[in-house]
């Protein structure tokens, strides 16, 4: 039998029922696939991936017992009594009590960042920049976080603004490490572009990821190709045409 551990510490993770709170998505999501040929996909063949996930769609749980993020708007009096508002309320909506407790969860992290296209610009105030970079011309992102990040931006930005939040979707390939495993901080498999910059050049490293970009839907990144590159006689000069 499989039993889940904890990365961090190891102990075995046992399963818990406890009150959550959830996102009702299925109307957010009806609003997106009514828009979705507002929004260009590039590689086109994500569009049918990103309609898939809509149109079967789960209600959302936003809640996250962390210490870190944006607390849980929702304060409870001594009689259980739930408030839910933008500002902290000075006493229960319900019995006016003002022995009010703020729910110690903290808000999905995804959900803070499905607000990144309107709540940079000042939202929900009617500011200039709002109205200038609302909304945006490109999206460009890996294809891993398709639901998890751009389908959620498109949820809140129509039911928040009443538009998609950007014009083009532009999913990249993901770079693995030389394996193709996908880099992790668990694994010890991370490779630090700032350290691959200091050992080959920056333009050794670009060079590297443009060249692989287009062979696959993921790049194995080796730092023994970005070396090669970093030795290659065409490096400070003029780049031959295959470039």
């Amino acid at each position: 039998m499989a039993l889940g551990r904890c990365q961090r510490c190891g102990s075995i993770i046992e399963p818990w029922m406890s009150k959550q709170w959830f996102v009702k998505t299925g109307p957010l999501a009806e609003k997106v696939i009514a828009k979705v040929d507002d929004m260009r996909f590039v590689p086109e063949n994500w569009r049918a991936e990103f309609l898939r996930w809509m149109n079967n769609i789960h209600d959302w749980c936003i809640s996250r017992q962390l210490w870190w993020g944006h607390q849980i708007p929702a304060w409870y009096c001594e009689y259980g009594h739930v408030t839910v508002a933008r500002e902290r309320p000075t006493d229960c909506a319900e019995c006016h009590s003002g022995r009010l407790t703020q729910d110690p969860d903290v808000l999905d992290t995804w959900f803070s960042s499905a607000l990144w296209p309107f709540s940079t610009f000042g939202w929900p105030e009617d500011t200039p920049a709002l109205r200038t970079f609302y909304p945006n011309s490109v999206m460009e992102t890996g294809f891993d976080i398709l639901f998890f990040w751009v389908a959620r931006m498109a949820m809140l930005g129509l039911h928040f603004m009443g538009e998609v939040p950007f014009r083009t979707v532009f999913l990249h390939a993901m770079v693995r490490d030389e394996k193709g495993e996908k880099m992790s901080k668990t694994r010890g498999n991370v490779v630090d572009p700032l350290d691959l910059t200091a050992r080959y050049g920056a333009d050794a490293l670009r060079f590297t990821l443009a060249s692989m970009a287009g062979q696959g839907r993921d790049i194995k990144l080796s730092t023994e190709r970005i070396a090669a590159i970093a030795r290659s006689p065409t490096r400070s000069g003029t780049p031959p045409d295959s470039c």
